[in-house]
């Protein structure tokens, strides 16, 4: 008798700017190669028309809740790759409970400190204009902690840029190291761990932080 085997579970937190791009880039690519899993995408917004440019909505999805839009838009019958829409924000480890790996890409530090406590991989995608910067499972803990301080929501455009006219894409170079970081977990090979950046600039350092240990001594 053959029985079902679970298949891999991972929670996309987040669907504005990094989280859209990161379903748009990754779910193709599980489904070319043929990666079994199911995807969770886990928030509470709706669209709205200042979404459109950077995020993957249309006209058409104003007022809809974005998750269900992405979810209808890449679910196919009988398919290796399932998608779940979860209309609701991140606010309790239970919601996460099932998951064997998360990506999370919001725009406040909470939620993040909830992620960075589980004992599953993650990896948290943020930017900030032409900045991106990603942390993961696989950070030193004490810099994770020191570069989630306190602070209010933040968008991934600088504020008035979208009035302006100057939209910058920091947003899909964070996205394309989540899409990679969940293929090549769900593969069992290795997977980028932490990067910084800004497209005029270029990669930046992190700072150097003390463990525990060398901070008792």
């Amino acid at each position: 008798m053959s029985m079902d085997i679970r298949r891999p579970v991972l929670t996309i937190i987040g669907a504005g700017g990094i989280g859209s791009q990161t379903v748009d880039l990754l779910i193709p690519a599980l489904r070319r190669i043929g990666v079994e899993c199911e995807i969770i995408i886990m928030d509470g917004d709706i669209v709205e028309d200042t979404n459109l440019g950077h995020q993957k909505y249309t006209s058409s999805d104003i007022g809809k809740a974005k998750v269900e839009c992405l979810a209808s838009r890449y679910t196919l019958e009988d398919d290796s790759v399932s998608v779940i829409a979860a209309c609701e924000n991140f606010r309790d480890i239970d919601q996460v409970k099932n998951s064997d790996y998360v990506i999370i890409c919001v725009d406040r530090p909470e939620p993040r400190r909830l992620v960075h406590s589980l004992d599953i991989p993650w990896i948290d995608l943020r930017c900030g204009g032409d900045g991106y910067v990603v942390l993961s499972s696989d950070s030193q803990k004490e810099l994770v902690a020191h570069m989630t301080p306190d602070h209010e929501p933040k968008s991934c455009q600088h504020e008035g840029a979208l009035n302006l006219g100057n939209l910058e894409f920091g947003f899909a170079i964070s996205a394309s190291y989540g899409a990679q970081w969940a293929l090549q977990q769900l593969r069992n090979s290795p997977s980028p761990i932490q990067a910084m950046g800004s497209m005029n600039f270029g990669q930046l350092s992190f700072p150097e932080i003390k463990n525990e240990k060398e901070a008792i001594q």
